[in-house]
């Protein structure tokens, strides 16, 4: 929900402003379609649990505090308060509703309430400290492709260093096109992970080395 929360912030979500009202939610489930018809494939939620629920008013401003480091990210006006059938939301999205589906885990570990309004952004979550130049807003990519000149842009996602079959692509798609957009996933970690700063620094390297 932090991440979700970052991603409306720097625009990495728009036209979403805030948490999904239930008719969002259950269109989103149902149809892949918001209540205004907009397209959206996944829930974007917002969970708290009954007792803090119970204490906010409709119409009123809260705060949006991470729970891991206690930074206040945002707040929120809140103009709805709803449950969900998570089984539902499990077989809609992931087709399943194993427990070893890590999205199944965080949807089945939500609270039991939903909290719907839209939100003012306070915060990127220290990504922008940590990796400087490397963490790019949408905005701040398009008008980096547009310094560049480039009009035909691959991208490659990757939660790894790149092995050398990436490499290969990459050098493909620098033959064919202007540019390659290498979008490195650094948020948690799971276990047995390499450390974001690591692969941070192999893919730099490899850029620096192999592929400028």
């Amino acid at each position: 929900e932090a991440g979700d929360l970052i991603m409306m912030g720097i625009g990495g979500f728009t036209p979403l402003n805030g948490f999904m009202t239930k008719a969002d939610w259950q269109g989103v489930c149902d149809d892949m379609k918001m209540a205004d018809g907009l397209f959206w494939p996944i829930p974007v939620t917002l969970s708290t649990d009954t007792a803090t629920a119970d204490s906010i008013a409709d119409g009123s401003d809260v705060a949006l505090v991470n729970g891991e480091t206690g930074e206040i990210m945002g707040t929120m006006t809140v103009t709805e308060k709803y449950t969900i059938d998570k089984e539902h939301e499990c077989n809609a999205v992931y087709k399943t509703t194993e427990m070893d589906h890590p999205g199944v885990v965080m949807v089945m570990g939500q609270e039991d309430v939903n909290l719907a309004g839209s939100v003012k952004v306070l915060s990127t979550g220290g990504f922008k400290e940590e990796y400087g130049d490397q963490f790019m807003t949408p905005a701040e990519t398009r008008a980096y492709f547009e310094k560049k000149g480039w009009t035909t842009v691959s991208a490659f996602q990757t939660r790894n260093p790149m092995h050398r079959s990436h490499e290969y692509l990459a050098k493909i798609s620098l033959e064919i096109g202007d540019g390659v957009l290498v979008h490195s996933l650094l948020g948690k970690l799971k276990p047995g992970d390499i450390p974001a700063d690591v692969r941070s620094n192999a893919i730099g390297t490899l850029i620096e080395k192999l592929l400028c």
